[in-house]
């Protein structure tokens, strides 16, 4: 399916499996539109037979022994069939739309939740890579797929209109109804090259839609920055300037349907005036001598009623339906190839489960590079030929300057991320041959800047368990050292964070991150510079909560502040994406390396000795 255009690849996974409901309600919506023109071909009748007795009383297609011989029975022939007709075609369209806006919600709903189980499926490289379009593509462009189903409908619909009259003209008078079949014609002419035009405008509607909404997400996630700095205005203008082109591509494609609506109502008006010129010489000359068939007032009131009846139909089906299509097509050319990477998701997760008793884990010469354009972090860009072995139970330091590779190491343990070349080991599994699902089962993750979702203390920590009870959450908070603050919330454990979490405070965030992270009881924990944004006695708590929780599993911690290491069984250190020295923080600091300089900084060993320097060189010259 990778071929097929996005509308047909839409059809074949999802409406597909609707599609009796699809054919069942435009089956009946098609009998409605054959039940609605009765009543113009009953009264062309009664017209002709009971009023100018032109000619004798017959209905197509109604046998000759059915039909009443007199007058009176004739005249409730007529009433009944309207009756019949108008109750036929009421209880057929309601049934029918009902039934086919069914399908096409259900098939909506399966397009939105695919779509963002696909979203959440994508490795971070993709998410990276789109992610200022991505929500836009989630929200607002699979919402506007509804205008894709609603426009297929409405297309049924309004084709059914034209289709139906132009077969119950057939069935009254062929030679006219060749005549008039040159409207939906040109009409169809002009549409395609309406369509033609239409297509790169929306196109353009929906792409600076989706810049928009980036736009806009990011001067509101970014407010606090805005106005420390004082940048409101600039990013009003930014803000302005992005609408200001969406307005621009949407004033192109409302321009034009504005011209072509008209173009299509002229078209419709100048069919019936040349409908009752064509008609009127009929009578009149007694069947012109282009014609076969002779032409009476009754059929040619009952063509005037059908052309005026197709008049509206044949105008929406140009300009609405062509409208709505062409947006939803817009729409689906940015949805399905969000959807077409389900597919190779599932290739990269089909290995088998990992078993992981122990939690040993290997880096075998990994080398990894980002590659050129992806800003993926500030911090890491490349690793070199990284090897190093991690025992079950070790607690192992990374550190290093900033740009060294210190985060990337630990997100390719987690596939987040996939080597170049190399292999990474889980107990002697390596991890690319086996399911990432089942990879990140066993190793916990907790970032710098930790998210919680809006909801209680409970409902965050509990996220990484569906079936956790409050205890297994208190137990977890306690062993986080949140179990204290949490207690002395208003609501305890059923306080609300607020968005983001922004009621608490950045340790205390930190420390329910890492309650969440130690509920789900991996064997391998990774610290990402979990320790960057806190305070000194936040950061005194979380190193005590990672000397505790490292005594039964393996522990990964990333960290700028090198005390938080301190008490790791390894230190392994980063320059330039090598390993440059590796030992424990004694062993470290007596090699004199750079491990040993970051540590003088950071303790004020080098401020000291500067300070001496300087108090010596003052006392000389004084001397």
């Amino acid at each position: 399916m990778s071929t097929t255009s996005p509308v047909r690849y839409l059809l074949h996974r999802f409406a597909r499996r609707r599609g009796r409901q699809f054919v069942g309600g435009t089956v009946l919506v098609v009998l409605a539109l054959a039940l609605q023109r009765v009543p113009a071909l009953v009264i062309g009748v009664a017209l002709d037979s009971l009023l100018l007795e032109s000619r004798a009383f017959t209905l197509p297609l109604v046998p000759h022994a059915w039909i009443p011989t007199d007058t009176a029975g004739q005249a409730t022939l007529v009433v009944a069939s309207l009756v019949v007709a108008v109750g036929g075609e009421s209880l057929c369209r309601w049934y029918g739309v009902l039934v086919y806006e069914r399908a096409n919600l259900e098939t909506l709903h399966d397009i939105r939740t695919a779509a963002f189980e696909t979203a959440t499926a994508l490795p971070l490289s993709a998410h990276q890579a789109a992610d200022r379009d991505l929500l836009s593509v989630l929200s607002d462009d699979v919402d506007n797929l509804e205008d894709l189903f609603d426009g297929g409908r409405a297309a049924v619909q309004y084709g059914g209109d034209l289709v139906t009259a132009f077969a119950f003209m057939l069935l009254l008078n062929w030679n006219l109804a060749v005549v008039m079949a040159l409207l939906p014609i040109v009409v169809a002419i002009t549409a395609r090259y309406y369509a033609g035009l239409l297509e790169p405008r929306y196109d353009a509607v929906r792409a600076n839609v989706g810049r928009l909404n980036a736009r806009l997400r990011d001067a509101i996630e970014g407010i606090r920055t805005v106005k420390s700095l004082v940048r409101e205005d600039r990013e009003a203008e930014r803000v302005g300037h992005a609408s200001g082109e969406y307005k621009a591509a949407a004033w192109s494609a409302l321009k034009l349907r504005a011209i072509y609506n008209r173009v299509s109502w002229l078209l419709a008006v100048a069919g019936v005036w040349f409908l009752f010129g064509v008609g009127s010489y009929w009578i009149l000359t007694d069947t012109p001598a282009v014609f076969t068939q002779s032409l009476t007032a009754g059929t040619l009131l009952t063509f005037i009623m059908y052309t005026f009846s197709l008049m509206e139909p044949t105008r929406k089906l140009a300009v609405e339906v062509l409208d709505r299509i062409e947006s939803g097509q817009a729409s689906s050319r940015r949805v399905v190839p969000l959807l077409r990477h389900d597919a190779a998701t599932a290739r990269n997760d089909d290995g088998p489960p990992l078993s992981v008793t122990d939690g040993g884990v290997e880096y075998d010469a990994v080398t990894f590079d980002y590659g050129e354009g992806d800003d993926d972090s500030d911090d890491e860009s490349i690793l070199t030929e990284v090897s190093l072995t991690a025992e079950a139970g070790d607690f192992v330091g990374i550190v290093g300057h900033s740009g060294a590779g210190k985060s990337t190491l630990v997100k390719l343990l987690l596939r987040f991320q996939e080597p170049d070349t190399g292999e990474i080991r889980l107990d002697g599994q390596p991890i690319a041959d086996h399911s990432v699902h089942s990879l990140r089962e066993h190793v916990g993750y907790v970032g710098q800047d930790p998210f919680l979702f809006p909801g209680t203390v409970h409902e965050n920590v509990a996220y990484a368990r569906s079936d956790a009870t409050r205890s297994d959450v208190v137990d977890a908070a306690k062993r986080a050292s949140a179990h204290e603050f949490v207690a002395e919330l208003p609501d305890g454990y059923d306080t609300e964070v607020g968005e983001r979490g922004t009621t608490l405070s950045g340790g205390q965030r930190q420390r329910l991150a890492i309650a969440r992270a130690l509920l789900a009881d991996p064997e391998i924990l990774v610290f990402d510079e979990a320790t960057s944004h806190v305070d000194t006695d936040t950061e005194a708590e979380i190193q005590r909560t990672l000397r505790d929780v490292a005594a039964d599993r393996t522990v990964f911690a990333v960290a700028h502040r090198l005390s938080t290491v301190r008490q790791a069984d390894r230190i392994v250190v980063l320059d330039d994406g090598r390993v440059t020295e590796r030992g424990s923080h004694a062993e470290l600091v007596e090699q004199g390396g750079s491990y040993a300089g970051l540590w003088a900084v950071q303790t004020g060993a080098v401020a000291a000795a500067a300070h001496e320097t300087t108090d010596a060189a003052e006392t000389e010259v004084r001397g």
